[in-house]
């Protein structure tokens, strides 16, 4: 069976936040992560929560150690159980000696999903340091791990195989970016160090990109879509 997961981010607009959530809804899926923005998304999440039936799970930063065992209380007074704990951008230090305190601090009552990037991250630079790094995630208790978007299917599956060895794949969530605009994927691809295939750039306006995407994912058994909280990038690769 088949799992999709949505990406949304804080939005002031509410009228435009219920329709979207009211649609994604229709979508059934098993839940929803909510980016932290610019601002504290605590409020944003609260209001989503309040007004819809999915599964929430918030994204917290590991800026400083305090503040996050105080958001997590808060999140835990409204009956949110599930973490996705990220390094942010403006972080030197890896999320993994942060991840596991809080592990330490409140067992299992939570669950805490963390990113995997397996093209090329700023702390651990190369494909063998990442997934010892993984390894690592999962023996203090990573429960799920969410990919970077990704166009190298080669390398997609040569780091599943790995990641079978080490018991990973079933918590596994292949990350789908759904732009349609050439111009954008390059511009995100690039900010991301993604690799993007020469031949899908210059043949990009002659075949069909989401064709492309599931065709080589049949496998695969949960996306989660980024969706830019955009109606008509979900609506085209899920039609």
């Amino acid at each position: 069976m088949k799992h999709i997961s949505f990406e949304i981010f804080p939005s002031k607009n509410i009228k435009e936040n219920i329709s979207f959530i009211k649609y994604l809804e229709k979508k059934n899926p098993k839940f929803i992560t909510i980016t932290c923005g610019k601002n504290d998304n605590f409020e944003f999440v609260k209001f989503i929560k309040k007004n819809s039936n999915i599964d929430i799970i918030p994204h917290i930063i590991c800026n400083n150690l305090f503040f996050l065992v105080k958001k997590i209380i808060n999140f835990i007074k409204i009956k949110i159980f599930n973490f996705v704990i990220i390094t942010g951008d403006n972080i030197k230090k890896n999320s993994f000696e942060i991840i596991k305190k809080i592990r330490n601090f409140f067992g299992h009552i939570i669950r805490i999903f963390s990113g995997v990037y397996l093209e090329e991250h700023k702390l651990t630079k190369n494909l063998l340091n990442e997934i010892l790094f993984i390894y690592k995630k999962k023996k203090i208790g990573i429960n799920g791990f969410v990919s970077q978007f990704f166009y190298n299917y080669n390398l997609i599956f040569y780091c599943i195989s790995i990641l079978k060895k080490i018991g990973v794949n079933k918590n596994f969530i292949l990350g789908i970016f759904p732009k349609k605009n050439i111009k954008e994927i390059l511009y995100f691809t690039n900010k991301c160090k993604i690799e993007l295939p020469i031949w899908l750039v210059k043949n990009f306006n002659f075949i069909n990109i989401k064709n492309y995407y599931f065709k080589n994912l049949k496998k695969i058994n949960h996306f989660h879509f980024y969706t830019f909280n955009k109606k008509e990038f979900v609506e085209y690769y899920l039609k």
